[in-house]
C-alpha cells in the first residue's frame, strides 16, 4: 500500500494519532501504570512515524520498491522542516525534565528522547537527499 496524495496522508497522520490517543485514553491508561503508559504511547507514537514513512511516497518517487531504510520524506526540505520542530520538541521536552522533580521527569523524559530520534531520523534523511540531489 503506497499513499501519495496529501488527503491520504492527512487522513492517516489524523486517523493513526486519534486511534493512538483513543487507545490511550480507554483502554492503556487504565491497565497499566503511568511511566509504563508512557513508555508504550512513545514506541506507538515512533512506530506511526516510521510506518508512515515507509507507505508515503513523493511526487515522482519509485511506488513499486520499497524506501531505503534511511528515506523518511520526498524531498530535503519537508524532512528539514520536521526534523526542525522535533528538535525544539526535544529541547523543550528536555528542559522540562531538567527542571521536573525526579518522580515527575519521566514524562518529559520520554518526550525528548521520542523526539530526539525522530528528529535525528528525518535530518539524516534530508542531508542524504540533499547530497543526492547535488551530486553529479
Amino acid at each position: 500500500m503506497r499513499i501519495t496524495t496529501i488527503t491520504g496522508k492527512v487522513i492517516y497522520v489524523v486517523g493513526v494519532f486519534g486511534g493512538i490517543l483513543a487507545l490511550n485514553f480507554f483502554i492503556i491508561d487504565r491497565l497499566v501504570n503511568p511511566a509504563l503508559d508512557v513508555l508504550i504511547v512513545a514506541v506507538l507514537n515512533v512506530a506511526y512515524v516510521i510506518v508512515g514513512t515507509r507507505i508515503f511516497r513523493g511526487e515522482g518517487e519509485n511506488r513499486e520498491d520499497p524506501r531505503p531504510w534511511w528515506r523518511a520524506t520526498g524531498r530535503p526540505a519537508a524532512g528539514f522542516w520536521l526534523g526542525g520542530i522535533l528538535a525544539i520538541l526535544a529541547f523543550i521536552s528536555c528542559v522540562g525534565a531538567l527542571a521536573s522533580k525526579p518522580e515527575n521527569a519521566v514524562v518529559p523524559a520520554v518526550a525528548c528522547i521520542s523526539y530526539a530520534l525522530l528528529a535525528a531520523y528525518y535530518l539524516n534523511s534530508s542531508y542524504r537527499l540533499r547530497l543526492l540531489d547535488t551530486a553529479p
